[in-house]
C-alpha cells in the first residue's frame, strides 16, 4: 500500500518501537465475533493473536461503537491460511468495519493491504481503535485507527515516526479514509545519533487531532497540534499547531509531519 512505503528521500526513516512503547489499553476481539468476520472473509481457524504472531490472524482490536451499542467497530490484519511468507514480508489483509456487535455481521467496511517491509511489521498489538468524537459533520462521526510497527528500522537514522492514525467517515455501505499521519515523529538537531557524540541533540514529538472552530467543504477543519520535547521524560517544550481543510475528497496533510520541526544544526 502506497502510504506505508513513502520514505522521506532526505531522512533515514527508523519507526523505533522499542524507544515509544505504546501503553494504550486493549481491545481485545470476542471469539464468536472473531469466528463470525473468519467465516464472512472465506477464512477458518482463527484465534486470538499474540505477541509476533505468525498465524493467519496477525492482529485484532475490537471496540463498541459509541453512538449505537448494538455496534462495534473492528479492524483486522489477517493473511490467507495457506501463505507462509516470512514475518517481515507478508503482504498482510487490512480490515477497518462496523460490525453488528451480537451477530458479527459487517455492515461498513473498508479493506487494504499491508505490505511489510524493513519500515513496517505488524505484531498482535500492532492495531488500535480511536473513537474520540470525530464530530466532522452532522450525521457524519469519523473514527481512527493507530498502526504501530515493530519493524526495527534503519541502523542509524536521522529521524523516525510510527503510530500511524487513519480516519475513517462512511460512505454508503463502506467507509472511506480522509486523513492519515503519523503521531510520533522524532528527528535530529545536532550531531549523529548512532555514536557516541556529545553533542548530539533530538528533539520528539506526540501529535493530537482536534475539530477546528470552522468548516470547509461542509467538513469541520482539522487542529493537529504537537507537543515538542527533547526527550520522553522531558518537559514539554512548545507546542505547535497546524489547521488542515477538507478539500471536498479528504485532508491534504503529510504522513511524516514535519511542520513542529526545527532546522537541524551543522
Amino acid at each position: 500500500m502506497d502510504r506505508l512505503r513513502s520514505i522521506l528521500p532526505a531522512l533515514a526513516l527508523c519507526l523505533l518501537p522499542l524507544a515509544h512503547a505504546d501503553t494504550r489499553q486493549p481491545q481485545p476481539c470476542d471469539d464468536v465475533l472473531l469466528d463470525s468476520l473468519a467465516s464472512q472473509l472465506g477464512q477458518q481457524g482463527w484465534t486470538l493473536p499474540s505477541g509476533r504472531s505468525d498465524g493467519p490472524l496477525v492482529a485484532a482490536a475490537c471496540k463498541p461503537w459509541p453512538d449505537d451499542p448494538k455496534l462495534s467497530v473492528v479492524t483486522l490484519a489477517y493473511r490467507d491460511a495457506e501463505d507462509a511468507t516470512p514475518v517481515g514480508e507478508r503482504n498482510l489483509n487490512w480490515l477497518v468495519a462496523k460490525v453488528d456487535t451480537q451477530s458479527g455481521q459487517l455492515r461498513e467496511r473498508y479493506d487494504d493491504y499491508l505490505g511489510e517491509d524493513a519500515a513496517l511489521e505488524i505484531d498482535a498489538g500492532s492495531l488500535w481503535l480511536d473513537t474520540a468524537r470525530y464530530h466532522l459533520a452532522p450525521g457524519v462521526r469519523a473514527f481512527g485507527v493507530v498502526m504501530r510497527s515493530v519493524a526495527r528500522g534503519a541502523s542509524c537514522p536521522d529521524a523516525g515516526f510510527n503510530n500511524l492514525l487513519t480516519l475513517v467517515v462512511p460512505d454508503g455501505s463502506g467507509l472511506r479514509p480522509v486523513f492519515s499521519t503519523y503521531l510520533y515523529g522524532w528527528t535530529t538537531i545536532k550531531g549523529t545519533s548512532c555514536v557516541m557524540d556529545r553533542e548530539f541533540e533530538s528533539e520528539q514529538a506526540d501529535l493530537t487531532l482536534g475539530l477546528g472552530p470552522k468548516q470547509t467543504h461542509g467538513y469541520a477543519d482539522l487542529v493537529v497540534t504537537a507537543q515538542v520535547r527533547a526527550g520522553r521524560q522531558e518537559p514539554v517544550q512548545r507546542k505547535v499547531s497546524t489547521t488542515v481543510r477538507y478539500d471536498g475528497k479528504h485532508y491534504p496533510f503529510d504522513q511524516f509531519p514535519m511542520f513542529w520541526m526545527r532546522e537541524p544544526q551543522p
